[in-house]
């Protein structure tokens, strides 16, 4: 039993990582894994990506008017258990944003609050059904139709369903999910998939995850703006968490982009700390 309650915030805690990775939309995903009644998690991280290429429609260029782009964000998680079964997730994060090309675009602030309600509403041994609803908005006045920029500035509604196989030291999680967007963005339909097992105080784990737009305008066309673009992509990545204690933890993640549609060819990396309480 207390292995395998260690292995579940091992996961928990590395999972915790993917709500890190700034993009154009904030996105948050989430796994199966809901702490005990009155129980929470806690966790911080520091991110870097960049590109120098980026897809114009479905063409990839570069642009001296755009030039190398480096993205940089300090950012909070934190899960709350209400009961067993219903918990409060969420992140926001501090971006900063600049580019070395002609254009010289640069912005940092606060970028955009994400919270969900889980509700695990089917359990039956390894396997669990967990449904969420939440919003994402932004929570400081940032410039969002920009080449490089915080994010796109709109008010919008998330909902997750996830179903995980968690087996003693081995899990799976399955994420889909609808994002009913503000203003003229696009509606978006995340996908986020996880495999990963524990051995000893590390959780080994790889992700696939992509983002895809319901209609949206590419860059260039008449009247465009960036918000409203069909911003898409899919990325693969690896992540390693370290148990240091019962309640605290070390976690690494890095990242590529496959492929994507008005978003631009990032890589990255993120470490963080995670504490349970």
């Amino acid at each position: 039993m207390m292995r395998s309650r260690a292995a579940s915030f091992a996961v928990l805690c590395v999972l915790a990582l993917a709500g890190f990775l700034p993009s154009s939309t904030g996105a948050l995903d989430i796994n199966g894994f809901l702490p005990a009644q009155g129980g929470g998690d806690l966790a911080f991280s520091f991110s870097s990506e960049g590109y120098d290429e980026f897809w114009v429609g479905e063409t990839k260029v570069a642009d001296p008017g755009v030039g190398e782009v480096d993205i940089t964000s300090l950012s909070v998680w934190f899960q709350w258990g209400f009961t067993d079964d219903l918990a409060l997730v969420g992140n926001a994060a501090y971006v900063d944003a600049d580019s070395d090309g002609l254009g010289g675009f640069e912005d940092s602030g606060a970028q955009d609050l994400s919270a969900l309600l889980k509700y695990r509403f089917f359990s039956s041994g390894p396997h669990n059904l967990v449904g969420a609803a939440g919003v994402r908005t932004p929570i400081s006045d940032y410039e969002a139709n920009l080449p490089v920029d915080l994010g796109d500035g709109t008010t919008d509604a998330l909902l997750r369903l996830v179903y995980l196989f968690h087996g003693e030291a081995f899990y799976f999680s399955q994420q889909v999910g609808y994002d009913l967007r503000g203003d003229d963005a696009p509606d978006g339909f995340p996908l986020y998939t996880e495999l990963g097992f524990t051995t000893g105080v590390l959780t080994w784990s790889g992700f696939y995850s992509q983002l895809t737009a319901d209609g949206g305008t590419d860059i260039g066309d008449p009247g465009f703006t960036f918000p409203s673009n069909k911003d898409e992509y899919s990325r693969v990545g690896a992540k390693l968490y370290a148990r240091l204690g019962d309640r605290w933890g070390l976690s690494v993640l890095g990242f590529t982009t496959l492929d994507g549609r008005n978003s631009g060819e990032t890589q990255g990396f993120s470490v963080g700390t995670n504490v349970r309480f």
